[in-house]
């Protein structure tokens, strides 16, 4: 695989002016961090007044899921840092991300089309931040940049490179006006702050390729039900461009449509919980059986990947609904042991519901739409896993098995990170023997 002259270029120039670092045995993703449950956003009840448990009944039309969407990444450190004027050195990132998707024949199985798994290569840094302090500077002409229109279409070619610069937040073409938060002078000594810039857009990189996946598995299943992992995090300041790049997969929908026919009958599954409900003491005590009622959000903030602070924010062109329900339950018969356990939470944009206007929902109103949220809930529940106890996995909780399989065949082509390195002409006999 060919790395592009300008990248390959200013990779010759980090081996030979840079400052090597040794000892980053773990990737990004591989390093632990405390799940949280403690932010907020604004969204509105639209089901009940009341926050208790709802019973799921049968009632609607009978719903199961003919494809599954993942997204993987594995980011690390390179072994080289940039060395500055100014006493810092500053490190940089390599990505590799990967989205595909999963379908079901008649007979249940399930199954791959290699046409509906893509992949990108990133590189990240702060670049316009070192160059302008004095470090060293990436430019050619053959780059694709985050800011580019690319970012999301279906990659044109096995795993495309694209250059990320974390300087500033976001990937809008204006972002170098918006100096707050900028990583300039001094704020590129916070690695801290720089690692998380970097795991922030790799994460919006992975959503938009997410997005081109599922805007070509539409063009053949144009109503097909989708289960995504994760939020359907899908930014209306995107929808311009999305429209004009993803438009001919959909039937050239027009840009005020686009999100409406890309997301609907997607169902998002959220299993970190940063969204930190009105009454949590509620939620927590939902049992077999039962869901929370229906609230309305106009923002995201449990994105995957994400560390720390968002890199790319902003509202949802039209409104989503998203709701709790619990995949499985811990030992024991009172249901407040059960904590998170198993807890997940469920997002569809309005369109799934035959919504056309969500600021106008009340409780009265909404009772017409039960019956497809309960259908939705239970076809989640039925892609469990077996019945079956795996000890020492924390995780299994809130495991989906066709995502789970999904995310083992995503993650079996990601390059390692000795390819990663290798891939940057950045591996030395000393360095290999730092990654494994």
């Amino acid at each position: 695989m060919l790395v592009p002259s300008g990248i390959e270029g200013f990779l010759h120039e980090l081996k030979r002016q840079g400052v090597r670092v040794a000892g980053l045995e773990l990737s990004e993703e591989e390093q632990s961090f405390p799940m949280t449950f403690l932010e907020e956003r604004v969204y509105a009840s639209v089901e009940a007044e009341s926050w208790k448990p709802l019973e799921v009944t049968t009632g609607g039309t009978k719903i199961n899921f003919a494809a599954f969407l993942d997204g993987v990444q594995r980011t690390m450190m390179l072994p080289y840092r940039i060395p500055l004027p100014n006493g810092a050195q500053v490190p940089l990132h390599v990505a590799h991300i990967a989205a595909g998707v999963f379908l079901r024949d008649e007979s249940g199985c399930l199954y791959i089309d290699p046409d509906l798994i893509t992949a990108r290569l990133l590189l990240l840094g702060p670049f316009h931040g070192i160059q302008e302090a004095g470090g060293l500077s990436v430019s050619s002409a053959d780059l694709i940049w985050d800011t580019s229109d690319q970012t999301f279409d279906f990659p044109s070619e096995p795993n495309e490179w694209v250059v990320c610069d974390t300087t500033f937040h976001g990937t809008e073409e204006d972002r170098g006006m918006r100096l707050t938060g900028a990583l300039l002078g001094e704020e590129l000594f916070k690695e801290g702050l720089v690692r998380a810039r970097a795991q922030g857009r790799v994460a919006t990189l992975r959503q938009r390729l997410e997005f081109a996946v599922l805007a070509k598995f539409r063009q053949r299943y144009a109503d097909a039900f989708i289960l995504v992992d994760g939020p359907l995090f899908f930014l209306d300041k995107w929808r311009r461009k999305a429209a004009k790049i993803l438009g001919s997969y959909l039937g050239q929908p027009s840009e005020n449509c686009f999100e409406d026919v890309l997301l609907k009958n997607a169902v998002g599954l959220i299993k970190t919980h940063r969204l930190r409900p009105r009454h949590p003491e509620q939620i927590l005590k939902i049992g077999p059986g039962q869901r929370s009622p229906v609230v309305r959000i106009t923002e995201e903030v449990d994105i995957k990947g994400r560390r720390g602070e968002l890199d790319e924010e902003g509202g949802y062109g039209g409104a989503h609904l998203t709701w709790y329900t619990r995949l499985y339950f811990s030992e024991g018969d009172i249901v407040l042991t059960h904590g998170l356990y198993g807890l997940v939470r469920l997002d569809v944009h309005r369109t799934t519901l035959g919504i056309e206007r969500a600021d106008t929902l009340n409780p009265e109103s909404f009772r017409v739409y039960k019956d497809k949220v309960d259908e939705i809930t239970q076809a989640v529940w039925r892609e469990r896993w077996p019945v079956v106890r795996r000890g020492g996995e924390s995780g299994f909780g809130t495991q989906i098995y066709p995502v789970e399989q999904l995310e083992k065949v995503l993650k079996a082509g990601l390059y390692p990170r000795r390819l990663l390195a290798y891939l940057c002409n950045l591996t030395e006999s000393r360095v290999e023997s730092d990654y494994y």
